[in-house]
């Protein structure tokens, strides 16, 4: 397993502006960020530092300070199922985030000071791509997401009230995180403080990727404690060896959905 990445910023001119170093650096950043909160469940994760960094095309090699391949691979595999252009689904731990993340590095390829390119690799492989298309390729797989009015039952985590209020419940079914948008009204605002780190069921518009998997919810109607009961007896259960029957990840996600 790769235990870094790197990533040649490539200019539409003939060097790199001071700008367009510092966007593309905190593009990537973000991507990393939200990547690594997927694989880890942890909001600050891990501590990420630059092995080197060299000239000519500005060129980034990053690595996480700890172990941490798993967050690695999950990038380097996302950024090429993506840049591919072929999928209509989400790369496993691709959250909306992550998704929004590549959508917003548009902003690289265009204005005068703007990139060529951006591109990534592990061990020394090339393994993808960003360029100017890479609003096309993300919008392939948000184009096939749907919206129902429903609810997702998961732990409630990493609130933010800046801006649009947000946070994120890890989905029970898929495990999943899913970002929630919520009113910043000071009733609404607390009543989610209170649940943080709390098993929650959130009754909302829920909209899903192609798969199955849950995308986010809006417009939520209500958040419900549902902390199990410790006065009630657990209930058992014997050997259950298939619990999808059979079935693909994606269809069995799509089956319980329905």
């Amino acid at each position: 397993m790769a235990d870094s990445l790197t990533f040649a910023i490539q200019p539409d001119a003939e060097s790199v502006s001071l700008s367009l170093f510092a966007k593309s650096v905190e593009d990537i950043r973000r991507l990393v960020r939200d990547v690594d909160y997927a694989v880890t469940r942890q909001r600050k994760g891990r501590r990420w530092i630059i092995s080197q960094l060299r000239s000519s095309y500005p060129t980034m090699t990053i690595k996480p300070m700890l172990d941490g391949t798993d967050t690695v691979d999950a990038i380097a595999t996302g950024l090429r199922i993506v840049t591919a252009g072929v999928s209509v689904e989400p790369p496993p731990h691709f959250s909306a985030d992550a998704l929004d993340d590549l959508l917003g590095m548009r902003r690289l390829f265009s204005g005068r000071d703007r990139a060529r390119r951006v591109v990534c690799s592990s061990d020394e492989t090339e393994i993808a791509t960003i360029d100017r298309g890479i609003a096309e390729k993300v919008e392939r797989i948000l184009r096939g997401t749907y919206t129902v009015l429903g609810s997702l039952e998961g732990t409630l985590d990493a609130i933010n009230v800046h801006g649009a209020g947000t946070f994120t419940i890890w989905d029970r079914l898929s495990g999943h995180p899913v970002r929630c948008t919520f009113p910043k009204e000071s009733a609404w605002v607390q009543t989610v403080k209170d649940l943080l780190q709390t098993r929650v069921l959130v009754v909302g518009e829920v909209s899903y990727f192609s798969n199955g998997a849950p995308r986010s919810i809006t417009r939520i109607r209500e958040i419900r404690d549902m902390t199990p009961d410790p006065s009630l007896p657990r209930a058992r259960f014997g050997s259950i060896p298939d619990l999808t029957g059979g079935k693909e990840p994606g269809e069995y996600l799509r089956s319980m959905r329905e």
